[in-house]
């Protein structure tokens, strides 16, 4: 576009502009554009030739070339680096390669794909599925052998003299390992586990036995009998379960029992776990729980005692039904608070402080400031020092005025 009327600032500053038959700006020619122009960087009369300062064309893209690379056809070349015909011949400062065979990195390493390749380890290839090095042989897929492995087809063989370890695969059925420590069987019919002499796992066919850090299953997970140094457990899904700490459920979520005793294992336990339990259709309709190191009861019937609830303690209980908005009846060591229909009729004492109320009737307080009561809502309201009536007041408020 240089050698047109759009390469300046302005359509047409000086020459002969007959564009696109022919156009002359200074030394800038064109003619039938874009087939001939002629500048001070070089001509063009494509497509048969162009020259652009140091760049040449014939019959591009079919040859270009400059003065350090180029390509005719399928021959190129970059001077002093490499050059070439492909397929058939490349050669650089360190490779070379005449179909099929190759040479690089000082003739260090050659091939003739995709049958034969050796390097400066030795490593070769022959008809692609053989290898060899100073360290390992294979014969794809059928046999390979190395420092510490041999295989044959699905038979792999390990064994590491440092660790005193053998390791045995059959693959994909059986593992078989075995060291200093200890020995490991697995296969889908039966598997074991040993450590120092101890059997730490044992599986007969999955679900018919399994035995796992001194816990024993049988038919899990719907029948199962767990007999564990410090696990007791059974059973038969999903009709009923008795397991640990003296748990039990019968059928599952419709009835469960916990006795949840420090003494049952030791010291292991601390006083924080000693309770009863018992919920039915957990966690819908009942929980009673029972604290016996602060001997604290709760009962919850509906979740989260959502119908009745009861906490009865050592020095405290608190009674509720429909959440407390029909009943509530509660006490601790510093109140007491009573309701019915919520604030229909309300009594609460918390240390000297009294509040009594019939809403919206009569409202009475007597606290350490003084006493006042009120009626119809703050109708009719009195307290020491004077009151309103109809919002007419008397006397002093409680703050003086």
């Amino acid at each position: 576009m240089r050698n047109s009327p759009f390469a300046g600032s302005k359509f047409y500053r000086d020459g002969v502009n007959l564009f696109p038959l022919y156009y002359q700006e200074g030394v800038n020619r064109s003619i039938l554009f874009p087939l001939i122009d002629i500048d001070n960087r070089g001509f063009a009369v494509r497509p048969f030739y162009h020259k652009d300062n140091d760049e040449h064309g014939v019959l591009w893209p079919l040859c270009a070339f400059n003065s350090k690379e180029g390509w005719l056809g399928t021959f190129f070349w970059e001077r002093e680096k490499y050059s070439g015909l492909l397929p058939l011949f490349v050669k650089g400062r360190d490779f070379l390669w005449v179909f099929p065979a190759s040479w690089w990195s000082n003739n260090q390493h050659y091939a003739v794909l995709p049958f034969f390749y050796r390097d400066e380890r030795k490593n070769v290839l022959w008809a692609v599925n053989v290898y060899k090095d100073n360290e390992t042989f294979l014969v794809l897929p059928f046999y390979g052998k190395g420092k510490k492995w041999v295989y044959l087809l699905n038979f792999v063989h390990y064994n590491d003299q440092e660790r005193e370890k053998d390791s045995y695969f059959v693959l994909p059925l059986a593992f078989f390992t075995t060291d200093k420590e200890g020995k490991e069987l697995l296969t889908p019919l039966f598997s074991f586990r040993t450590r120092y002499n101890e059997l730490r796992m044992l599986n007969i066919a999955m679900v018919l036995y399994h035995y796992s850090e001194g816990r024993h299953h049988v038919f899990y997970p719907f029948f199962d009998v767990n007999a564990g140094k410090h696990h007791r457990e059974f059973w038969l899904w999903p009709l009923g379960y008795y397991g640990f700490n003296k748990r039990a459920s019968a059928p599952f979520f419709l009835f469960s029992y916990s006795n949840f005793d420090s003494s049952w294992q030791g010291s292991g336990f601390t006083t924080a776990f000693d309770k009863k339990r018992i919920q039915i259709l957990s966690p819908l309709v009942f929980d009673y729980t029972l604290h016996k190191e602060t001997q604290k009861s709760t009962t919850e019937v509906l979740p989260f005692g959502a119908l009745w609830y009861a906490e009865c303690g050592k020095d405290s209980f608190d009674h509720r039904v429909l959440g407390g908005a029909l009943f509530r009846n509660a006490k601790n060591k510093h109140s007491r608070r009573f309701s019915l229909l919520y604030k229909l009729f309300s009594y609460h004492r918390f240390k000297g402080d009294v509040k009594w109320e019939f809403f919206p009737f009569i409202k009475i307080m007597e606290t350490s400031k003084g006493s006042s009561w009120s009626f119809c809502w703050r109708l009719l309201e009195k307290h020491d020092g004077g009151g309103h009536i109809f919002f007419i007041p008397w006397g002093k408020s409680e703050e003086g005025k």
